[in-house]
């Protein structure tokens, strides 16, 4: 890799093309022009970008890419009306689910107001037992939304707390990112302490900001910044 006049010179891990970024965008993620394929802009004077650090392994989970093959095991988490107790959304049947893996194949972190979803596979078991949803509308240049589901048969065992620090590793440390925030219905007392054991900061609360089931409920907010973020687990990424 080079630096000429403020621009990054580099290769494109994918297609090999020559690819060129503005200095500031050093381990930031971005769309190869060539291929369109997703990069990391390199920051360590590499002549190659990095590839996106997915899959990302826990000591018990491994976070990955949605396959067609996991519908069964989403339909046996997204099914369940207790799960969404405190959302908006509600279950969904074996033809959402069906449509959503369709969907989800042609999605990558740099279209544009997107959700990049990613499974929480069990080991060594193999079995998906919930989601980690990431929502950008900046391509995640800057700032992503994070939303963490786990199938009640899974909650309790420090699942979710495991995946949420594998996921802020990958938003800080692995695509650059400068903010990581997340949202929940104020009494969802388990989502508010999630949050927090993550080191998230309680940013506010909005007052009966959002109608759910026949009446206003509140929404916390939480937020961390990269500066603020000291890893919490061992993760490793490719």
């Amino acid at each position: 890799m080079k630096t000429d006049e403020n621009f990054i010179d580099c290769k494109c891990p994918g297609c090999g093309g020559a690819v060129s970024f503005p200095d500031d965008f050093a381990g930031r993620i971005e769309k190869c022009p060539n291929c369109t394929g997703d990069l990391v802009v390199p920051a360590d004077g590499s002549d190659i970008a990095g590839r996106i650090p997915i899959p990302i392994t826990t000591p018990r989970l491994v976070l990955r890419r949605l396959a067609a093959a996991d519908w069964k095991d989403l339909l046996g988490f997204l099914s369940d009306e207790e799960l969404f107790l405190y959302v908006d959304n509600g279950p969904v049947g074996e033809k959402e689910v069906l449509e959503w893996l369709d969907a989800d194949r042609h999605v990558k972190l740099t279209t544009p107001n997107t959700t990049f979803c990613l499974a929480i596979e069990l080991q060594p078991q193999g079995k998906v037992i919930g989601t980690v949803n990431l929502h950008s509308k900046d391509e995640f240049r800057s700032h992503a939304d994070v939303t963490i589901y786990v199938g009640r048969q899974s909650q309790r065992q420090g699942v979710a707390t495991e995946a949420l620090n594998a996921i802020l590793s990958f938003c800080f440390t692995g695509i650059g990112l400068h903010r990581v925030s997340a949202e929940c219905d104020s009494r969802n007392v388990a989502a508010c302490r999630l949050a927090e054991k993550a080191g998230m900061r309680r940013e506010g609360e909005l007052i009966k900001a959002r109608w759910m089931n026949g009446e206003w409920v509140n929404t916390a907010l939480y937020a961390l910044l990269n500066e603020e973020y000291a890893p919490a687990s061992a993760v490793s990424t490719p």
